[in-house]
């Protein structure tokens, strides 16, 4: 953040009033300038207001009175003729009702670790971005819609612990997953939300502090380091921010003024039951500047390359009413947002959570869309794990859950999600979900796993998932990793890595993903046998392959597929490889296309189809001359 001090001017402050303030960090909360430390909230129509200072050493308490800003009285503010640099802090209100309160400070940029909760004078950042990372990072984000998006989500606190048992630092998760993340073969890395919060087991969508990193994982510094290996490594880092609701804590933004001030004024908008949290006031120009200002903040000031939205049902449709209609309020706010960071941060990638049916979430603004990037595909993947969690004898009755996602899947740009919100103990894990014995299971999570690559759509995983963790995720010390200690996890795992790296090679899965040409069916309806096949394609012919699902627990042989040129086929990948577990035919097995039409193609070949097989079948180049 930059030393230049800030002042308050009539400009501004209509900006902040009318919310179009997008750097309101900049103005409020605590700043050191040269021997001073200047303190400024917003805090209407209250008695008096004061900052409690409060030494981490001696623990000792300075209260110094604040005062209405000249030109704007429910500003208050305090200069204080100290560097109070890692100085806990706290606001004392009088409300108009004459209770007094103590408030952290919404635009705190620390906070101390929980169970307390006071805000902390924050010192001049100390690092300094490399030009090789910046130069790095417009490389990762650069064409993002035609190149290849594997995204590994994690939860810091139960990925890994370090060897006393606590959490890793960002500094150790640096020297941790980026290797690990790297070796997995995924493009990008997605972190549930790091903005302070009270709550270990909220995960961190219930946020105290917009502008604060949580220091259960260390420092703001450490965390910039954390990302600028990230960049180092060629591996894009995306937040997860929650924009629409925030924590019920007594000592955060909940009846800041002792009134309802960040919060929807509606009560039957305000409070979401399911969640304990409040819905903010989107209406109310000052919190809209705040929301901007927080998501530019992390861009500005982290450099992330991307921001995934959580909780956007909340936004684009009234709170509490079961018939979900439109929210035009909280739509004409995300337009607002999504617009104001691609004006600054062009080159960010804007990722909305799952918002139901709501049209054109990821069309441009100025065709009435809401102007996200990416939006996660939650329709395509509860339908294929209800599709793989019924018994393969009855999935004939199922068949159109795994094929009905491309009814709609042009209507937006999507990501395809095994996400966090798919695998809590209610749920259970993607291998405890699938039918059968062990070594069943393995066979169709691989067989999943193959389909969510091949189905056109970026992708997101889930941390653990890679190498088959049995059980599902809970607010638990770490992962098993002590899995890798049998076979059939080691295999697993090997599979998610040359699976992923085939993915990057393979331009078919990844250059049109958005387009009608890149897709097509060869055999959507084979219910009684349980098999789909389809063509993916790129840019060049050449690239051009043919998928082929088998999702019964039967073998068949000399099943014919449809071709759409005449040629050598050869088999590239297979889920069924004996190097993962499987018992299929090995990778190099091939096939001459004959001239007899199937699948409304021209030409076909007769395969072995061994059960819960995913294989992809591609043209050699060896001088065959296309039809």
């Amino acid at each position: 953040m930059s030393d230049t001090l800030v002042s308050f001017t009539p400009e501004t402050l209509s900006d902040f009033h009318n919310g179009k303030m997008i750097d309101a960090y900049l103005y409020f909360g605590s700043h050191i300038h040269h021997n001073e430390t200047l303190f400024a909230v917003w805090v209407p129509d209250v008695k008096s207001v004061a900052v409690v200072i409060i030494d981490p050493q001696e623990l000792n308490e300075e209260r110094h009175q604040m005062a209405p800003l000249s030109l704007d009285t429910t500003i208050w503010e305090v200069r204080i003729p100290e560097k109070l640099a890692g100085f806990i802090y706290e606001y004392e209100i009088e409300t108009a009702d004459g209770d007094v309160i103590r408030k952290t400070d919404p635009f705190a940029r620390a906070n101390e670790k929980r169970p307390q909760h006071r805000s902390i004078v924050s010192a001049k950042s100390k690092h300094v971005w490399s030009k090789a990372a910046l130069y790095q990072k417009k490389n990762i984000v650069k064409n993002h819609f035609e190149k290849p998006m594997a995204i590994y989500e994690v939860h810091i606190g139960t990925w890994k612990r370090n060897k006393e048992g606590g959490f890793l630092t960002y500094r150790e998760l640096a020297a941790e997953l980026i290797p690990y993340v790297k070796k997995q073969g995924f493009t990008h890395i997605e972190l549930l939300p790091i903005t302070e919060h009270p709550l270990d087991e909220s995960w961190g969508y219930q946020t105290t502090g917009f502008f604060a990193p949580t220091s259960r994982y260390g420092t703001a510094d450490d965390l910039k380091y954390f990302i600028a290996k990230c960049a180092e490594n060629s591996i894009g880092l995306i937040s997860d921010w929650v924009p629409g609701h925030f924590c019920v804590d007594t000592h955060a933004l909940a009846s800041f003024n002792g009134t309802d001030l960040y919060e929807e004024k509606r009560p039957e908008r305000r409070s979401n039951p399911d969640w304990g949290t409040l819905n903010f006031d989107v209406q109310k120009g000052e919190v809209v500047s705040f929301i901007l200002s927080s998501a530019h903040y992390w861009f500005d000031e982290y450099k992330f390359d991307g921001c995934r939205m959580d909780a956007l049902v909340n936004l684009l449709f009234i709170p509490n009413r079961p018939e979900r209609p439109h929210n035009e309020e909280g739509a004409a706010f995300l337009r607002i947002l999504t617009t104001s960071l691609k004006l600054h941060y062009p080159e960010a990638i804007l990722i909305a959570e799952d918002a139901w049916h709501y049209p054109k979430v990821t069309g441009e603004v100025e065709e009435g869309g809401i102007g996200f990037h990416y939006k996660w595909n939650f329709g395509m993947v509860h339908d294929a794990q209800a599709y793989m969690k019924t018994m393969p004898s009855e999935r004939s009755e199922v068949h159109r859950k795994i094929t009905f996602s491309m009814v709609y899947y042009h209507e937006e740009r999507y990501i395809s999600t095994f996400s966090h919100d798919e695998l809590i103990p209610e749920k259970g894990s993607l291998l405890g979900k699938m039918p059968g014995t062990l070594e069943e299971k393995f066979h169709q999570l691989r067989l999943l796993l193959g389909f969510w690559i091949a189905h056109p759509g970026k992708k997101l995983l889930f941390m653990g998932q890679e190498f088959g963790h049995f059980e599902p995720w809970d607010f638990r010390p770490q992962l098993d990793w002590h899995l890798f200690d049998l076979k059939v996890h080691r295999q697993m795992a090997l599979f998610t890595k040359e699976l992923l790296t085939f993915y990057k090679k393979e331009k078919a899965f990844f250059e049109l993903d958005y387009e009608l040409k890149g897709f097509e069916w060869l055999e959507a309806d084979n219910s009684e046998q349980s098999v789909i096949s389809f063509i993916r394609r790129g840019h060049s012919a050449e690239d051009t392959c043919i998928v082929v699902c088998n999702f019964s627990d039967l073998k068949y042989e000399g099943y014919q597929v449809g071709l759409p040129a005449a040629g050598v086929y050869q088999q590239i990948f297979s889920t069924a490889d004996a190097a993962y577990g499987g018992r299929g035919n090995g990778r190099e097995t091939e096939f001459a296309a004959q001239e007899v039409p199937w699948n409304k193609q021209r030409y076909s070949m007769e395969i072995e189809l061994p059960a819960f097989t995913m294989s992809i079948w591609k043209q050699k180049q060896d001088g065959s001359v296309e039809a």
